[in-house]
């Protein structure tokens, strides 16, 4: 028994009509009958009652026919969701970011790229950006959010998404929290909460030169695996803290946040995947930039 069959079978218990039926289907009648013939000589029933006044479905053939169309109903619908799959509009989206991208940038982007692909599903990751690339590369994620520069490899794309100032966290009450702007230098004898140079090299390095380049060496009273536990232990009076801007969009009311003067301390944020002909659901993903709040969906990348 083929789709066909069932097809055919279908249409003539809706039409009770073996010639109007043909008409619809675009087949000639004998064939018709021919199907329907052998069709109920597999099933070892009578499906139709024919006669001279017409067609009737026997009790078998109703029972039939309603089993038909659920089954026609299921073929279809996976023929469009195979489909929908090959154009990216279902399946499975792998996100890994670190940890301050979800203050803006992450929120925003899968909004963005919902309103969109309203049925793809989502799976989010918190990482690291040393994490991310391993991630990428087995393809445990297919895109990552990770904060640049990343040394360049053959096999993976970045692309930079977004840039915010660095800002000094202190607690509320310190010398530090109520002023306009803080020198760099001012905190030579502060002690620091400093991302962990095992977790992000980079970032770590890249605070470590800065301090450098003023004239000291930082105090780094604790090394931490994310910002969100830099701010906490700010918070309890356990040092000052490097964090991006967008960290005072996560309320802490006993956490000042004070802009660095002459610093020029900024962070970049990117997005991370691999090389090569993309995933139809990452293509989509590039193709609408998100992160751009997916105003115009771009040529392929």
């Amino acid at each position: 028994m083929e789709l066909r069959h069932l097809r055919y079978f279908v249409s003539v218990a809706e039409e009770l009509h073996f010639r109007r039926a043909a008409e619809k289907l675009h087949i000639v009648q004998p064939a018709l009958s021919k199907q329907i013939s052998a069709l109920e000589h597999e099933l070892g029933v009578r499906l139709l009652e024919r006669d001279r006044r017409g067609v009737a479905l026997t009790e078998a053939g109703r029972v039939f026919l309603a089993e038909a169309v659920e089954v026609l109903a299921r073929a279809d619908g996976a023929v469009d969701r195979a489909r929908a799959v090959v154009r990216g509009e279902v399946g499975r989206l792998a996100v890994g970011f670190v940890q301050p991208a979800l203050a803006d940038l992450l929120p925003r982007s899968l909004r963005a790229f919902r309103q969109h692909y309203p049925d793809v599903v989502l799976t989010l990751s918190e990482t690291t950006s040393r994490t991310a690339i391993e991630q990428v590369t087995d393809r445990s994620l297919h895109l990552a959010f990770v904060r640049l520069p990343i040394a360049p490899r053959p096999d993976l794309r970045t692309e930079a998404v977004s840039q915010e100032p660095v800002l000094l966290a202190v607690p509320r009450g310190h010398r530090l929290a109520e002023r306009p702007a803080v020198r760099l230098e001012e905190i030579a004898e502060e002690e620091l909460v400093l991302i962990a140079r095992p977790v992000e090299p980079g970032l770590h390095d890249y605070y470590v030169t800065a301090c450098n380049r003023a004239g000291f060496s930082p105090r780094v009273a604790h090394e931490v695996s994310s910002t969100s536990i830099a701010i906490g232990l700010v918070a309890g009076g356990l040092g000052v803290a490097f964090v991006p801007a967008s960290a005072r969009f996560a309320a802490q009311p006993t956490v000042a946040h004070v802009p660095l003067e002459d610093a020029d301390l900024t962070l970049t944020m990117g997005a991370l995947w691999r090389a090569g002909p993309p995933p139809a659901v990452l293509d989509n993903f590039l193709r609408l930039r998100p992160w751009e709040d997916g105003r115009t969906p771009t040529a392929a990348m």
